[in-house]
């Protein structure tokens, strides 16, 4: 598979970047960083390098517009980027552009309403989609919100040289609406967040052969007696718990529902989240960021769905012999109990430093029950211990920004892929929160 993109005018467009990115580079340092400034707007711009096995470097600036006098809750907000592939394959330009601007009537003092409109074609798939979120923040704590999304859009992939396993995706173009809700607040123990979230879409060309959950090619099913309509549900419960002495223990419950009519990318694994989520993240949107044979081998975890971390390797050994690895309902409990260690306490007690960056140590469970159509329902386990290196300094409104390294030994399963011990050294890594409130 591997689909002509619609033209977008590609040759003058790159002409056009290619000037740009000239002149960018001969302007002085102190220019080169604001490329428009007044007193009602200014653009700024820095340099962007990434890399994966298909473009090769993508060599590009990213842009990020408002206005100076407020503190990123102003008009028109822009964030962008442009790129050229410097291994010029077929579509050598790509994108992404997200434009944010309140909306008056809906917003006030601590909540914002807005409108959101985010467009992107790279490695390999476009996306377009344009919504409304509003916020809703009772007091002047930011870890104590409300927040409703409600987007609407269209995707399609046309180049499937940039996955590690071309079976997680179908080809269609999907016209979809995702509605998300998230409640954030604090309790005795510590913090929580609650996340409900759903997509409902319909693929209007069907063209695709389409894989049922256990891996048989089949009709193409529905929902609601209209062909091709899909739906998915999932729900989410994190509690943060800080004891006595540097222990703490986090747990994640999690619920996740969908329709038979499902595409392959918006299907739930066992271990890790839908394909479709791996493109939010540069490290796991394209092949070769992160070694293949590290995907391949089971040693990267992408986390979501119902996180048994335990049955990563599992999962990648049937993506890797061409079965089915998806599930289609799942109830699962993610936990982490964390104990002090030497890196951690001397971390805490550093001035300033404490503030954002953690060593953790923890011992790690996880449970669920699984529905995989060849073997009706499976109740699931693992455990072992793992670390997370976190450098994390949240925006105004609480959000993440950072980086979470995790390396995990989950060494026991309850049900290991064939030949494999119950016990044994099991690795991962990941470069994402389990947990993320």
């Amino acid at each position: 598979m591997c689909h002509t993109m619609p033209q977008i005018g590609s040759h003058r467009f790159l002409l056009w970047f290619m000037l740009l990115f000239g002149v960018l580079i001969l302007l002085p340092n102190a220019l080169r960083a604001q490329l428009l400034g007044s007193d009602r707007y200014e653009l700024r711009l820095v340099p962007d390098l990434w890399y994966n096995s298909v473009d090769g470097i993508r060599a590009g600036v990213r842009f990020r517009g408002e206005d100076p006098r407020t503190f990123l809750d102003g008009p028109h907000r822009l964030s962008a980027g442009i790129w050229l592939a410097t291994r010029f394959p077929d579509d050598p330009v790509s994108y992404r552009v997200s434009y944010v601007h309140p909306i008056a009537f809906i917003s006030d003092d601590l909540g914002e309403g807005s409108l959101r409109l985010n467009s992107t074609i790279r490695t390999g798939i476009y996306r377009h989609e344009a919504g409304i979120q509003k916020r809703w923040q009772p007091g002047f704590d930011e870890f104590v919100s409300y927040d409703l999304i409600l987007m609407a859009g269209f995707y399609q992939r046309y180049d499937d040289a940039y996955l590690i396993w071309s079976s997680q995706w179908q080809d269609d173009p999907i016209i979809y609406v995702r509605p998300h809700f998230r409640m954030r607040g604090r309790n005795r123990m510590g913090r929580w967040t609650l996340r409900i979230s759903s997509t409902g879409g319909w693929n209007p060309s069907r063209e695709s052969l389409h894989q049922d959950y256990a891996g048989n090619v089949a009709d193409y099913p529905g929902l609601l007696g209209a062909d091709g309509l899909f739906s998915k549900a999932s729900v989410e419960l994190l509690q943060q718990a800080h004891l006595r002495y540097g222990f703490f223990v986090r747990t994640r419950l999690f619920g996740g529902w969908a329709s038979d009519s499902t595409p392959p990318e918006q299907r739930f694994y066992p271990s890790q989240a839908p394909a479709f989520d791996w493109i939010e993240s540069g490290w796991t949107r394209a092949s070769g960021t992160l070694p293949s044979q590290w995907f391949r081998s089971g040693w990267i975890h992408v986390p979501g769905s119902a996180g048994l971390r335990g049955y990563t390797g599992k999962t990648s050994r049937l993506l890797e012999s061409g079965k089915a690895a998806w599930i289609q309902h799942s109830l699962a409990i993610n936990a982490d109990i964390g104990f002090p260690n030497p890196l951690s306490m001397w971390l805490k007690n550093r001035q300033w430093v404490g503030e954002f960056v953690r060593f953790e140590s923890y011992l790690l469970i996880d449970a669920g029950w699984v529905f995989e159509p060849e073997n009706e329902s499976s109740l699931l386990w693992s455990s072992g211990a793992g670390v997370m290196l976190s450098l994390n300094i949240p925006d105004y409104l609480g959000q993440d920004r950072g980086f979470f390294l995790r390396y995990e030994i989950p060494a026991w399963v309850s049900d290991p892929a064939d030949q494999e011990p119950v016990l044994k050294y099991r690795h991962l890594l990941s470069l994402g929160a389990q947990f993320h409130f």
